[in-house]
Parts: structure tokens; sequence; C-alpha cells
């Protein structure tokens, strides 16, 4: 079957099958928690009453939406002639707004001590994001060049380490023990570290790792990142009965 120049035809992951169906079924789980994780976001924004967790939801929402994106083009891979590399920009993008995420929840229990250290977070927010940009375009223009491949894995592995930073500070916070604040933290951060190993684990192939390897090994993070997406929308289901 083909629609317009794209074809609907099998296309196999490093040319295994095997790894082609484990790829296409956790693909499939990691849109469906994804979803399921953005809606449970959205619906605790609606029942908040509270305006201040409004960015906070909306975060919750656009790191499910990001991951669902990366899924359905992944995949479209598989099941079309379409190549889309640009995919990849996505799951950085979930592991940014994650991380960010984890900078709103500290920041909302720890207020930056001095104007130069907040000015200072923005600033690298906004480098994040410049990053993200640059890779975004680089693999829409020249797919996986050893450029791009470099700056999307160092900048994944960034973004993890400054997300799990604010993450163990803020869960060590005495006053947030037990607390709404306290639970998402500890629920997020393995979604933010499983979310920044998928692109991360690309950084192998420029130090001559074969790459249907590297593919094997991504794979497992793609599952492991649905699943603590779902533990993760449990919390959020929980929250919801609260508000």
């Amino acid at each position: 079957m083909q629609v317009g120049g794209v074809r609907v035809e099998l296309q196999f992951v490093a040319d295994n099958p095997n790894l082609t169906f484990i790829f296409f079924i956790a693909l499939v789980l990691l849109a469906v928690l994804g979803a399921r994780f953005s809606l449970y976001a959205y619906l605790n924004r609606q029942a908040s009453d509270l305006a201040t967790e409004g960015r906070l939801w909306d975060a919750l929402v656009a790191v499910g939406a990001l991951a669902v994106g990366f899924a359905l083009l992944g995949v479209l891979e598989i099941v079309t002639t379409l190549r889309l590399p640009i995919k990849s920009s996505l799951v950085l993008a979930h592991v940014l707004v994650l991380a960010a995420t984890m900078r709103l929840l500290y920041r909302s229990i720890v207020p930056p001590a001095e104007t130069g250290l907040a000015a200072y977070e923005a600033t690298l927010t906004r480098a994040a994001v410049l990053a993200v940009a640059v890779v975004g375009v680089g693999l829409a223009l020249v797919g996986r060049h050893p450029f791009v491949i470099a700056v999307m894995g160092v900048s994944s592995v960034a973004f993890a380490a400054a997300g799990i930073s604010f993450g163990h500070r803020g869960a060590a916070e005495s006053r947030v023990q037990g607390t709404v604040i306290d639970t998402l933290l500890r629920h997020l951060l393995p979604v933010l570290l499983f979310g920044a190993l998928i692109p991360g684990v690309d950084l192998a192939t420029l130090a001559g790792l074969d790459r249907a390897v590297v593919l094997h090994v991504q794979v497992v993070f793609v599952i492991m990142t649905a699943t603590t997406l779902m533990t993760a929308t449990i919390k959020l289901r929980q929250t919801l009965a609260t508000l």
C-alpha cells in the first residue's frame, strides 16, 4: 500500500525481526502510557484551585506528550518507509522538561538565595533549550551526524544530572517528607533517568560500538521509561483524588 510517496511496509530495525517486534511493542506501550500520564496531569490541573500549580501540571502534560510523539514517530518508522530521525529530539525535549520540572518542584521549596543565582539558572535553561533546537534542526537536515549525536547524548546526560540533583536535594528537605512534592520527586526521578538513557546510550556509537548492539540496549530503556511513567501515573491518580 502506498500513500503519496510513502509506502506502508514493515521496516526491520537493524535488519533484525525480533528486535523490530520488541521495539514495536515498547513504542506502543510508551505511547499509551505517555498519553495516560498526560491525561492525569491535565485532570490534576483542571481540579487544582491554585494558579501557582498550573506551571507544574502543564510541564507534566508536556512530559507525557513528548514521550507519545517520540513513540508514534518510532512506530511510523517501523510500519512505513518514512525515516524520521528527528524523533530523537522529542525524547531529548522530554528529558529537558522533566529536569525543568524537578527544578520547579525544588524551587517551590527552596527559592534562590540571591537574584544572581536565579538569573544563572535561567541562562542555563535557555542554553538547554538551544541545545534541543540544535539537535532537532541537525537531525532534520543531516540526520545522525556524529556531531549531532554528540550534542544530543551530552545534553541528555547533562539534563539528567541537573534534574537528579534538584530532585535529590528536594527530597532531602525535611519539610517535604511525606508531602505531594516529595512523592512526585521520587516518582519522576526514575522517569528522568531512563528517559535520558534513550538518547544518551547513542554516545556509545561514537566510541565504535555496533549500532545494533546499542539498539538492543536502547529498547530496554524505552520499556523502562514506559514502566516508570505508569508508576508515576498512579501517583497522579492518587493526587487527583485528594484535590
